[in-house]
């Protein structure tokens, strides 16, 4: 079955409605800003605050919506329902996908706005942002799925995404071995260090590695959420 843009928009303006009436997904986009503001006040590096903040609206924005809005869709068993109808998988994936996505890039840029920071290869750092963005939001579906309810998604992901954003903060501070080389394996750890290393003046040639991981935890989340999705689609 060919792709459909009629039925692609059909689905992004039942989740516009559905996203309208959640004060959660509020929430969601409006704390990462909030700290990084309260970053900008505190006088915190503004690289490593906006980093940060950054990492907090793609977990927040990103995987925690998209979480809530699949599990809404089975706790209401209306995911079943889509998926009766003429609308393929990737339809279906991708319009849930498009506003989660369009939340939390308003959460990313206007985080960067109140947080003052000056950006530095603006490129690389969009680039970056989009394999981030691409990571969370296939976590998000992943996570959305293997839970019951919407309450039920929060405390599957809480545990994973924390490890996300915590984990680069504090790893080095505990000094626990295990937990130094897992942190070093998570995207959001190569982020961080990527973006340290374009403000001391890097370039694409500089933080290759850093996207080479981001790139293969592209494929990697994409492809269990594909498994995922063949396997818990339908309500339980």
């Amino acid at each position: 079955m060919t792709f459909s843009m009629r039925r692609f928009q059909a689905i992004v303006g039942k989740e516009w409605k559905d996203a309208a009436k959640n004060p959660q997904v509020l929430l969601m986009v409006g704390m990462p800003i909030f700290f990084a503001f309260l970053f900008s006040k505190m006088g915190q590096n503004s690289m490593a605050g906006l980093a940060s903040s950054i990492l907090m609206a793609l977990v927040m924005s990103g995987a925690f919506i998209q979480g809530m809005t699949v599990a809404e869709e089975k706790e209401k068993h209306t995911l079943r329902v889509l998926m009766l109808s003429p609308a393929t998988a990737t339809e279906i994936l991708m319009g849930k996908s498009c506003l989660t996505a369009i939340y939390t890039l308003i959460s990313i840029v206007l985080s960067i706005f109140v947080s003052g920071a000056t950006l530095t290869n603006i490129p690389a750092l969009a680039l970056m942002i989009a394999l981030l963005l691409i990571i969370f939001i296939a976590l998000g579906t992943i996570i959305g799925l293997l839970s019951r309810t919407v309450s039920e998604s929060s405390i599957v992901g809480l545990p994973v995404l924390l490890l996300f954003i915590m984990g680069p903060l504090f790893a080095p501070a505990l000094k626990v071995d295990l937990l130094t080389t897992i942190v070093s394996y998570l995207p959001s750890d190569h982020f961080i260090k990527a973006m340290l290393e374009l403000v001391s003046g890097g370039s694409f040639g500089d933080i290759s590695a850093n996207l080479i991981n981001m790139g293969i935890w592209v494929v990697v989340s994409l492809v269990l959420a594909a498994i995922v999705y063949s396997r818990k689609r339908f309500d339980k």
